[in-house]
């Protein structure tokens, strides 16, 4: 008995054992670098968890929050120790966020796990490679078939380059061959123009192009790349247009009214110049038939000109801006117009666009230089102000920010990044300019400052911010959104008439790109509201004339009774764009000029309310 006893012991010691061995640490771990990079993970706003059938993947119990994964050394590594049963096999993916928001790994991935506790291999999220700064290779290649068929590019005799920020652009471009006759032109590259290695997490931004007689210009926007660790390849066709496309012949009318710059001063009709300079005409004037404009002997502050397309794509977008020669570029101001080209502020100072119809009678509409309209001129002899203020929290923060803003020791300043508008304001323009101080005096890492502005000049303001740092300039990245920097306005209660004092919308120093909170398309209350001779019998808004229209349009609508009304307009998505009227009224019938000058094509809502009463009704801007 005593023997049966003693092996039942032992079998049930070993079957104790065998429990404690079933539970093993197994050490996940995912290498965030390049998703921090691509911005498509921000670990300040964000988490990453690590969800499988070890831990009923994100359904709870346990609560997901079990589920997070840490970097403790900040190395972008973020790692998360799991108990599992020992000799299973289970499937699992990294995802950002407590629940499936669509930011997950595409595919499941798969761990055996053993008898003992186990640490995996660091993996790439996604497996879309790493960005520690390591020594990169980029391959570029670009189909060239589309501008051969277009007669513009020769193969095998005219030569293809890619040329941006790594190739200091056009003066030391790379150029890429056609080994195969494909009419793919590629190259690998490990260096840029300066010796200096490419490294991962580097941003190359970069454009194609070909040399027939002069540089030819991809018309698309710069073309953006960050670098990975190791090699990485960007191919693309030219201008991001198939070759299998419907191509025709047309023309395009383009028209601009210099009259405010005439008006201010910085324009002279009549021995200065307007041209226009796109993708093109190669972004120059060498081309008088596509890049002088003519001027309208009747209106000479009005230019136009139809540019012919040969053998383009149909839907193709065609960049441009506007630019003027000056036969003086200082005149009375200190320093120089610094090179002509508008900064629109429809476009945060970047370039115009307009998609190519093949058609003869195409016309993007008037356009005013810069985007500045006669209503938002501040008169010769007056001056406005505007205070500006800037959180500077990401700046001081050494994961988002290097070089480092220190507060109370560096320095911060606003930028104007308008050409025009420095000169009207009689400074030098550079991207170091320091006219304008920024201050914290409560320590709060909230820096302001008021900026004078003496007309005559006007009411539209592109800037970028920047700190000082042992005496060089550390300035935010050229992207907010779709636009190259912020954009804000003084309100507006009538033409040339401004809310004083004026505060803009707070903004955040900006580490990454799409800022698109940080820009405005246009005085927030800039209306023009006159009473008409209509009974108001009933509360009333009528559809707006004409419709569709471009820019401008009127809004009737009735009150039987004195009211507060308010009437904002509203994008397709629901955000408001702009509030055209916050205020007491008499009974009446009445009107509201808006200008849309600065918004972009497309179907918006206009809404009232006063007192009780609310309505909505749709118009279209078609430019």
């Amino acid at each position: 008995m005593k023997k049966y006893l003693a092996i039942l012991a032992v079998l049930l010691i070993g079957a104790f054992s065998s429990s404690i061995a079933q539970n093993v640490n197994v050490t996940f771990q995912v290498d965030m670098s390049y998703q921090i990079a691509t911005q498509n993970f921000d670990p300040a706003a964000t988490v990453v968890t690590c969800p499988g059938g070890f831990n009923n993947w994100l359904n709870e119990p346990p609560a997901n929050t079990e589920k997070v994964m840490t970097d403790a050394d900040g190395d972008k590594i973020y790692t998360l120790t799991v108990a599992m049963a020992a000799n299973n096999v289970y499937e699992y993916k990294f995802n950002i966020g407590t629940g499936w928001d669509g930011k997950d790994e595409g595919s499941n991935r798969s761990v055996t796990v053993g008898a003992s506790d186990m640490t995996l291999d660091v993996v790439s999220y996604n497996n879309a490679g790493t960005a520690n700064g390591q020594p990169a290779t980029v391959t570029f290649s670009v189909d060239m078939s589309l501008p051969e068929q277009q007669g513009t590019f020769v193969p095998g005799t005219d030569p293809v380059w890619v040329a941006g920020s790594f190739t200091d652009w056009q003066n030391a471009p790379f150029e890429l061959k056609d080994a195969d006759g494909d009419k793919k032109y590629t190259g690998t590259f490990t260096k840029d123009h300066t010796g200096a290695d490419l490294v991962g997490g580097n941003t190359l931004m970069f454009k194609f192009i070909y040399k027939a007689s002069n540089f030819s210009w991809e018309s698309v926007a710069d073309r953006k790349l960050i670098l990975k660790d190791g090699e990485q390849s960007f191919s693309a066709f030219w201008d991001d247009q198939d070759p299998n496309i419907t191509l025709a012949n047309g023309t395009i009318n383009f028209n601009v009214d210099m009259s405010v710059m005439t008006e201010i001063g910085l324009f002279d009709p009549a021995v200065d110049s307007t041209h226009i300079r796109g993708g093109f005409n190669g972004w120059s004037s060498d081309d008088a038939a596509k890049s002088h404009m003519n001027q309208d002997f009747l209106n000479p502050n009005d230019w136009f000109i139809g540019v012919p397309f040969v053998q383009q794509p149909v839907g193709a977008e065609q960049s441009y801006k506007y630019y003027v020669q000056l036969v003086d570029n200082k005149k009375d101001k200190a320093f120089a117009w610094a090179d002509g080209y508008e900064r629109p502020l429809s476009q945060g100072g970047g370039n115009r666009d307009a998609i190519f119809e093949g058609t003869d009678t195409q016309a993007p509409g008037l356009a005013y230089y810069d985007d500045v309209h006669p209503d938002y001129v501040i008169p010769a002899g007056q001056s406005v102000e505007i205070t500006f203020s800037v959180n500077m929290t990401d700046a001081a923060n050494p994961e988002k920010q290097v070089p480092t803003f220190i507060p109370g020791t560096d320095k911060v300043f606003w930028i104007s990044e308008q050409p025009a508008f420095t000169y009207s304001q009689g400074w030098e323009d550079t991207d170091d300019m320091a006219v304008l101080e920024m201050t914290d005096a409560d320590g709060d890492k909230i820096y302001t400052a008021t900026l004078t502005v003496n007309g005559p000049s006007w009411n539209g303001f592109e800037y970028r911010y920047a700190f000082t740092k042992d005496g060089s300039y550390s300035h935010e990245p050229s992207g907010f959104g779709d636009f190259a920097y912020r954009v804000r306005y003084i309100d507006q209660t009538a033409a040339r008439t401004f809310v004083q004092p004026y505060s803009a919308p707070g903004d955040t120093w900006t580490t990454t790109e799409n800022k698109s909170d940080q820009w405005e398309s246009g005085p927030k209350s800039y209306t023009d509201v006159k009473p008409i001779d209509l009974v108001a019998n009933s509360f009333e808004l009528n559809q707006n004339y004409p419709n569709p229209f471009n820019p401008s349009t009127v809004i009737r609508f009735s009150i039987p009774a004195d009211n507060k009304v308010v009437v904002k307009v509203f994008n397709v998505i629901g955000q408001e764009v702009s509030t055209l009227m916050n205020q007491d009224m008499k009974a009446g019938s009445y009107e509201v000029k808006l200008n849309a000058q600065n918004w972009s094509s497309g179907v918006y809502f206009y809404s009232i309310q006063a007192g009780n009463y609310t309505a909505t009704r749709k118009m279209m801007l078609l430019k």
